[in-house]
């Protein structure tokens, strides 16, 4: 039996991850179920959990908010002492060794890389910093500083050692940014704790999410695919049994500057936000790989995004698309369509 390299390292995360003091956050407890939001990984994230008491249910959410807590400090690029921090600083000196969760995401990464032609690409660090999502100063690069920046994308230049489980940097310079990845390993490392704890549950981290069981009293989840459009519509209803589901859109952050509007889903190959479509939604049973695979498949557009996202086990898309005469244009994998209920105009 063949298993998922990430749903391997996921296992050993959890025995990896400790109880972390327990963050601000607004709860809520029903009979059947207990709801907590929190502000984590810059994002509202919430968890809510069916079965049992509300006393064992607010355990096992503390316990799923704490792997997530322990993924941010490991992975975020805005803590000068993250695991991340320490690769970018010192990986282009010598190789780094890396946690069993750090090596699970970037050995995803470098896969969905390989796959997607460089369209997935977790080395656009730079990039980031240089349009300004970053530290949210929006700017428009001049061609000089895109041509300074481009020796420093690539995938290619970051080497990773399986036997010695390191990771190293070919270019000086070079910098990491998980933010296209980390989410969904996250919000896996949580359902994890749910699954492992015999409850039901849903983890949601903003375009990220995982879904455990069944939710009392229902066959199927639902989940929204929203119009980007109207803020706050839906385009329509996705039934899902079980698994993640990612969302990657250009319409929440952007910017615009000279008329022009500036996504932050930026293309590694021509180091542009990419308008190829306009938003995309990955169904998948590993929510690493649906996090990660969202933003190749809105660079590739409808039909080279969705055959990439159908060449991994069990992964289905939505492709949301600008229509020639305007309105919006969805394209989905085969299995979706009896799953999807557009909402009425």
């Amino acid at each position: 039996m063949t298993h998922s390299p990430v749903r391997l390292v996921v296992a050993l995360a959890m025995a990896f991850c400790a109880i972390l003091a327990h963050h601000a956050a607004i709860s809520a407890d029903t009979p059947l179920s207990t709801t907590v939001h929190r502000y984590l990984m810059g994002t509202s994230m919430t968890i809510e959990v069916y079965g049992g008491d509300p006393a064992s249910r607010t355990e096992v959410i503390d316990e799923a908010f704490a792997s997530m807590v322990e993924i941010d400090r490991l992975m975020s690029n805005y803590r000068p002492d993250s695991e991340l921090a320490q690769i970018n600083t010192q990986a282009a000196l010598l190789p780094v060794r890396v946690s069993p969760p750090m090596w699970g995401v970037l050995s995803a990464a470098q896969l969905v890389s390989q796959r997607s032609a460089g369209t997935f690409d977790i080395t656009v660090g730079p990039l980031v910093r240089l349009w300004g999502f970053h530290d949210k100063k929006p700017h428009v690069p001049t061609r000089l500083e895109l041509q300074q920046v481009r020796p420093l994308i690539g995938y290619q230049n970051m080497v990773l050692d399986q036997s010695a489980q390191t990771v190293s940097f070919k270019r000086s310079g070079m910098e990491l940014d998980l933010g296209g990845i980390a989410k969904g390993f996250a919000v896996e490392l949580a359902g994890g704790v749910l699954r492992r704890r015999g409850y039901s549950g849903l983890i949601d981290a903003g375009g990220n999410q995982y879904l455990v069981g069944h939710p009392a009293g229902k066959p199927s989840w639902q989940v929204g695919i929203e119009d980007p459009d109207k803020r706050g519509g839906l385009l329509g209803v996705l039934d899902i049994d079980s698994g993640a589901v990612s969302t990657s859109g250009g319409y929440h952050n952007f910017f615009v500057a000279n008329g022009r509007t500036y996504g932050h889903l930026l293309d590694p190959r021509s180091l542009q936000p990419s308008d190829s479509s306009l938003s995309v939604t990955v169904v998948s049973p590993d929510a690493t790989l649906a996090d990660a695979l969202s933003k190749p498949a809105f660079i590739l557009g409808p039909v080279a995004g969705l055959k990439l996202v159908e060449s991994f086990p069990g992964a289905m898309a939505i492709i949301a698309t600008r229509k020639a005469g305007g309105g919006v244009d969805l394209t989905m994998s085969a299995p979706l369509r009896s799953r999807f209920r557009p909402t009425a105009s």
